[in-house]
């Protein structure tokens, strides 16, 4: 994709998310050794396996939790909202404009937000949530009754955006 397909883009402050991430591989870490110190009797390789595997997965979360980019993108079909992950973006979700039903402006108070991180799941839940802090976000309404949630600055022009695409693609 060419970087003049990009309509709006804005990458996310993640760094809370990352803090959190690091927090919990710490606490991982802290508690496998307890344990690992607690054991009377040699500590049976598949346990230190396990442990390895757990902090590779953390540092991997970490590395895609560093940098996450929103960006609205001209396509053949309309406008897009498109989420990238990690440092390359190579992890995408993509919502095209035949899913894209409806976008809204939305205040996220911090009853609403409960806590970083991404939540849900569009398959399972219908609904998920990308949030990196309080404040505004962006409300989008997809088809079959799902709904993405991200925290943005400025979502009004995403909103804008997007809603171009039904207007001229």
């Amino acid at each position: 994709m060419r970087t003049s397909d990009v309509v709006v883009e804005q990458r996310l402050n993640s760094s809370g998310v990352v803090v959190v991430l690091a927090l919990v591989l710490a606490l991982f870490v802290i508690v496998g050794v307890f344990i690992a110190g607690a054991l009377t009797g040699p500590v049976p390789e598949v346990y230190l396996d396990l442990a390895y595997v757990v902090v590779l997965l953390f540092a991997a979360l970490m590395v895609l939790a560093s940098r996450i980019v929103v960006r609205v993108v001209s396509t053949n079909e309309g406008r897009a909202l498109e989420v990238a992950y990690g440092p390359r973006g190579y992890f995408r979700q993509v919502f095209g404009a035949r899913q894209v039903v409806a976008a809204t402006s939305r205040d996220l108070s911090d009853a609403q937000m409960i806590a970083w991180g991404y939540r849900g799941s569009l398959r399972l839940f219908r609904k998920a949530s990308l949030i990196t802090r309080r404040g505004e976000a962006l409300d989008v309404q997809l088809s079959r009754g799902r709904s993405f949630l991200v925290t943005v600055d400025h979502p009004g022009d995403f909103v804008a955006a997007l809603l171009a695409s039904s207007t001229s693609p």
